[in-house]
């Protein structure tokens, strides 16, 4: 879905100041010099980080360009930091992580990327249901690299050990299966909720759940979440909160850096589900220094409402992308279409360690098997009746940041399900 949007909204001082900070010691801003590519992502952890400079390398040594890749490689919540700077200043990297939505959106209408739609000669090897998060008027402004849904992973050897031998289909059955968790001595969800973005999951799949997609698109169009189906959204996660499901200290904890993070805590075993997306497996290994859970990793469909006008077969759904700055040179588009090619799809794919899914028009070319966990997300896009881009990334930046900040104060018990919906409201009129 497309939205109204407004000019790109200015950093506060105290904002950009603290960002600006943080660029002089990563090195510096977005713009490059006239020789070399600059390009930002948040694979900052091998496989993918050594990968993609590997992949630029052959890029440069096949095309003979007389380029260089400045490539940095940021950490998510610096990246975006950082990116923001860059926007202000009118100096983007010249190639550069985005997930579409309204940010990508907002920097389109700004005039801070390139239009891709008639400089790729290779988008139709991509899947066209995933270039719509990144397409904006019908033009489109990103490509993606990588694909899926968010739902619940979940440790079976523990549900087993609670006596759970059925996965929860609606919300009442999921508090269910919490307090047979809990029973058990079992910590039900971990959660990683400094992050924020983690939280905001289950709001805006309860929101999906309760109104229907139909309806949250209609709000979002028109600038106003006015349905009294949002306030009953914050009820229904307000009713989870209650049972204290996540581990303690789950208010400080990050999603994936360090031993308290969440994909460490369900990685070891140490909590029984998490609401993330197609990456979890892979980051549960990562940040646990364990080989996963293996078979005993199961997934399931975030639950429905009963009552609730949405459908458990509409999901929640996102991914990775790339866009390409205003100032870019063209050689990037080259460069695009080279790590585009089936040949590195299906590459991209194998070096990434059941990292990303595949965004491929013709996924029979570029794989040769697909990871069974990851197989579990694919068969539910491939059931899934609608789809909702994760709504910190689809709407503007300011009414996203808002999203997450406001059910983060659900999560802490700062502010009631009402107030998520003042606060986030009030973002929009500022939208307009």
């Amino acid at each position: 879905m497309r939205k109204p949007l407004n000019r790109l909204r200015a950093l506060t001082a105290a904002g950009a100041a603290g960002a600006l900070a943080l660029t002089a010691a990563c090195g510096g801003s977005g713009g490059s010099n006239d020789d070399e590519i600059t390009w930002w992502h948040i694979q900052n952890e091998d496989p993918m980080m050594s990968y993609w400079d590997q992949l630029s390398e052959e890029w440069l040594e096949e095309s003979g360009s007389d380029l260089t890749f400045d490539t940095q490689a940021i950490e998510n919540d610096s990246f975006k930091q950082r990116l923001s700077v860059s926007e202000s200043a009118d100096e983007m990297p010249d190639l550069f992580q985005t997930w579409g939505g309204g940010v990508l959106a907002e920097q389109a209408e700004a005039g801070l990327v390139r239009d891709l739609t008639d400089e790729l000669d290779c988008l139709d090897l991509i899947n066209p249901g995933y270039l719509e998060a990144y397409t904006v008027d019908g033009r489109v402004y990103g490509v993606p690299f990588d694909a899926g849904a968010v739902g619940f992973w979940y440790n079976k050897d523990l549900f087993a050990e609670a006596g759970i031998d059925e996965i929860p289909e609606t919300w009442s059955g999921f508090l269910g299966v919490v307090e047979d968790l809990k029973a058990a001595d079992i910590t039900p969800i971990a959660l990683g909720e400094s992050e924020l973005w983690p939280g905001h999951f289950y709001w805006a799949y309860l929101v999906m759940r309760t109104i229907g997609l139909d309806a949250l698109s209609e709000s979002a169009a028109n600038m106003e979440f006015s349905d009294p189906g949002f306030v009953e959204a914050g009820e229904h996660l307000q009713d989870l909160i209650e049972l204290e499901p996540f581990q303690p200290g789950f208010e400080a904890a990050p999603y994936g850096e360090g031993p308290d993070s969440q994909a460490a805590i369900m990685g070891n075993g140490d909590a029984a589900m998490e609401l993330m997306g197609q990456w979890a497996p892979s980051v549960q290994a990562d940040s646990s220094g364990t080989d996963g859970l293996g078979d005993s990793l199961g997934f399931f469909k975030f639950p429905a409402v009963e009552g609730g006008a949405g459908d458990i077969n509409e999901i929640l759904s996102g991914g990775n992308g790339f866009a390409v700055g205003n100032n870019a040179p063209d050689e990037v588009f080259d460069y695009l279409c080279y790590l585009f090619s089936e040949e590195n799809q299906s590459r991209i794919l194998e070096n990434a360690d059941g990292l990303f899914t595949t965004v491929a028009a013709n996924p029979e070319n570029v794989l040769d098997e697909v990871d069974p966990h990851l197989q579990l997300v694919l068969d539910t896009v491939a059931e899934s009746t609608g789809a909702q881009l994760y709504l910190d990334q689809d709407y503007p930046a300011a009414v996203g940041e808002t999203v997450n900040e406001a059910t983060g104060g659900l999560f802490l018990g700062d502010i009631g399900p009402e107030q998520v919906v003042e606060d986030i409201n009030t973002a929009w009129e500022r939208e307009q």
